[in-house]
């Protein structure tokens, strides 16, 4: 007899269109896991292997960076209607949307000086 404790984890296609939605609430691709009680490993599984699922997470992200950013918006705009922590929000959208949102950009400054030219070695 096969163990029945918890939810089976088989993914099935109305998933894509629930994570779309859940995700232009502004919640995280992760959360949805917790929402549908299996783990986020499970969901990434689900991703590599359902490219219908991949691109709803896709969608998902733009919704959910939609929701942030009209949020942050709506505070700049009309800040003396809405309560927004700025240091909470830039962190936020710093840690979700990392591409777009972080202050240091990445630099390759490695050489390689096994083939350094010639003329390099006749300046000593």
């Amino acid at each position: 007899m096969a163990n029945s404790v918890g939810r089976p984890s088989e993914f099935k296609q109305e998933y894509c269109d629930q994570l779309i939605n859940h995700m232009a609430s502004g919640l995280s691709f992760e959360a949805f896991a917790g929402f549908l009680s299996v783990s986020k490993q499970t969901l990434y599984n689900w991703a590599d292997a359902n490219p219908e699922f991949l691109d709803a997470k896709r969608i998902g992200t733009e919704k959910c960076r939609l929701y942030w950013e009209q949020l942050g918006v709506e505070h700049i705009v009309n800040s003396d209607k809405t309560s927004l922590n700025t240091g909470v929000y830039v962190f936020n959208m710093k840690n979700r949307f990392p591409e777009e949102w972080k202050d240091k950009k990445e630099v390759d400054n490695t050489h390689d000086f096994k083939n350094r030219p010639d003329w390099l070695d006749a300046a000593k």
